[in-house]
């Protein structure tokens, strides 16, 4: 496109007018009243026209100072009224402004001061606004603007800025809509609109959706557009692939097209690292943890070395190792601590339990923080009149409600018991954690390259070389177990304890989901379960099968989506194909498999579809394209990566 000029913009009311040119308004008759001053309204190119209501039967519209109206009336006469909130419905092929009985074919508004924003009904849009006729009875409001302030009003709808807040994934997605939308300009011109404004096309919300982040990823990519072979692209894009996109033409009738193939939704191989340790894994004992707690307690200097292996942790802890780690302890949180009168032997569990708390300065936490009922409430063991004291009642209960003790497997807490290392390393470890050791770094991981890990905390790079024999930990979700090697991608979150100028404790957070990108979309993965009533009104857009009583999949794609599916019922069988298997079963994607519920004469009860992803499943992953941001990939890697042998440039 040429580069940009300031255009005026068009005010005749025709149908065939256009956002493109800017015609002279038609002189005004002497006998018709005195027009109201008006700023010329002028919209840089280029122009985008959206149907942002269209087929309503009535709408509001209004600015601060109020707006003007200007159309042909009837007769041909034009007409421009100052208003202060504008009314229209529809009436047989023309809209009528409610507050002045006039009749139009459409109108054109814009608020009387041009630093203003119009509103339809409360929300407000850039540019100006056209009402028009449209179905029998109704009217359809289109915004008239600029394109890049129409993505302004897209991507933060598309993307979300505040739930994906990674620039480059913005970016990419600003350059997805941005050709999407120059693809299909004049896709309505029939309605008087390029552009719809919902789902079927893009979401576009207008000015109040607006955020500055993604206002920073349209501005940084202005103009820019993905081409193949010098024609734009058709830059289709969906929420959540699942793991892997699909080629266009599985799902799409005629979309064979060679940048819309099918692929591994994850973050690029150089955002890969593996770290190594020559620590072999070792489990310390049958309690949950114990390894990867007695770890963490080396690392931050509370337990000596020679402590890491399951023999010394099975032992009893003596009175001056108790007293000993938890003075570490509260060293290693930074704080001075509190002395605690002494109230029994503090190698045993009850005592070690009120000393702990005593020692942190937590007694006026337990007194404060627990309502009157709660310690009763926690306290429900088979051995609580055991506990020694309203002290160490307090103290108890106190540590259960922190999730740092828990009552044993017999629902005992066994207070006059002797303390095993292992018991007090559980608890100790857990404080640790709980009370946020300043030893105890949470941090994006950005690479491990000659020794070293380097991550960003809060925004700043720092790098320390890693010990060869570092104890390394993977966070499966909330299990955590040591490793030999702990593989990282750029973007993940990893804790680590530096101890003596080196990384000698490393726990990388994994997910269960595995490595794909878009794995944290809250519908990366999912379960319908349909009865065959429930199947059959679902089918009904597209046939009728009577109950269906099976299903079978015919066809998968590339990705392992089912793109062809036949549906046998009891009258007879419908074969669904492409994008109508997810439409005709009332599912969230065509990537899923099928298991089935039955009754005792073995009848299909329910069908369990157990699928991932949410969307047609071609294109840009927009959730995957978050996810490789995070992993370091800058827009264009993105767009390349989804856009198959795609070229971006400008095109204004």
């Amino acid at each position: 496109m040429a580069a940009a000029l300031v255009a005026t913009v068009a005010v005749t009311m025709g149908l065939g007018a256009t956002c493109r040119t800017a015609p002279p308004a038609h002189p005004r008759p002497p006998s018709a009243p005195a027009a109201p001053a008006a700023a010329p309204v002028t919209i840089a190119p280029p122009v985008i026209r959206v149907g942002v209501l269209p087929d309503v039967p009535r709408s509001s519209i209004g600015a601060d100072s109020g707006v003007v109206v200007r159309g042909v009336a009837a007769q041909g006469v034009p007409s421009d009224r100052q208003v202060a909130r504008a009314t229209f419905v529809g009436v047989g092929e023309a809209v009528r402004l409610v507050e002045t009985g006039e009749q139009f074919s459409s109108v054109t508004l814009f608020p009387v001061r041009p630093e203003e924003t119009l509103l339809v009904e409360a929300t407000p849009y850039r540019g100006i606004l056209e009402v028009r006729v449209g179905a029998p009875g109704t009217v359809t409001v289109v915004n008239v603007l600029n394109l890049e302030d129409y993505l302004r009003g897209v991507v933060p709808n598309e993307l979300s800025p505040t739930a994906f807040g990674e620039l480059e994934a913005l970016k990419a997605q600003a350059v997805a809509a941005r050709t999407y939308a120059l693809r299909n300009m004049g896709q309505f011109a029939a309605k008087g609109y390029d552009i719809c404004a919902t789902p079927a096309c893009q979401v576009y919300r207008g000015k109040s959706t607006e955020n500055p982040l993604s206002d920073q990823a349209v501005e940084e990519t202005r103009g820019m557009t993905a081409a193949y072979r010098g024609q734009l692209i058709n830059a289709l894009y969906t929420s959540t692939c699942g793991g892997h996109t699909e080629d266009g033409g599985n799902i799409f009738d005629g979309e064979e097209l060679p940048y819309l193939r099918g692929v591994v939704c994850s973050p690029e191989q150089v955002a890969w690292s593996t770290i190594r340790t020559r620590t072999p894994p070792v489990s310390l004992g049958e309690e949950p943890g114990l390894t990867r707690e007695a770890a963490l307690l080396v690392s931050l200097d509370v337990l000596p070395p020679a402590l890491y292996s399951a023999s010394a942790l099975q032992a009893s802890a003596t009175e001056d190792e108790a007293r000993g780690w938890v003075s570490r302890l509260v060293a290693a949180l930074h704080r001075k601590g509190c002395d605690v009168a002494a109230e029994g032997s503090v190698d045993h569990r009850g005592p070690f339990v009120r000393h702990l708390v005593g020692a942190l300065c937590w007694d006026e936490r337990a007194q404060r923080l627990l309502a009157p009922g709660d310690p009763d409430y926690l306290l429900k063991v088979e051995d609580r009149a055991e506990l020694g004291g309203e002290a160490e009642r307090m103290a108890a209960a106190l540590l259960i409600s922190e999730d740092i003790l828990s009552p044993l497997p017999d629902n005992t807490l066994r207070p006059r018991a002797a303390l095993t290392r292992a018991q007090a390393v559980g608890m100790l470890a857990r404080v640790a954690e709980r009370a946020g050791a300043p030893g105890i770094v949470t941090a994006e991981f950005r690479e491990a390259r000659a020794g070293a890990l380097t991550v960003d905390v809060g925004g700043t790079a720092e790098s320390h070389p890693i010990d060869p024999a570092v104890r390394l930990f993977r966070d499966l979700d909330g299990t955590r177990v040591a490793s030999s090697e702990l593989s990282v991608v750029a973007g993940d979150k990893v804790r680590y304890v530096v101890q003596g100028g080196q990384v000698t404790f490393l726990e990388g957070e994994q997910s269960r989901r595995g490595t794909a990108a878009d794995k944290t979309s809250r519908v990366y993965r999912w379960e319908v379960r349909e009865s065959p009533s429930e199947l059959k009104t679902a089918l009904a857009r597209y046939g009728d099968v009577g109950t269906p009583t099976d299903l079978l999949p015919r066809r998968l794609g590339v990705s392992g989506r089912v793109i062809e599916m036949a549906v046998t019922g009891t009258g007879g069988e419908l074969v669904l194909k492409g994008l109508q298997v997810r439409w005709g079963l009332g599912l969230r994607e065509n990537l899923f498999v099928v298991d089935r519920e039955r009754d005792a004469e073995g009848a299909v009860e329910h069908f369990v579809f157990t699928g991932k992803g949410w969307g047609h499943g071609v294109g840009l992953c927009q959730v995957g394209a978050f996810g490789m941001a995070q992993s370091g990939s800058s827009f264009d890697t993105i767009l390349r990566h989804y856009y198959t042998g795609i070229q971006l440039e400008r095109s204004y």
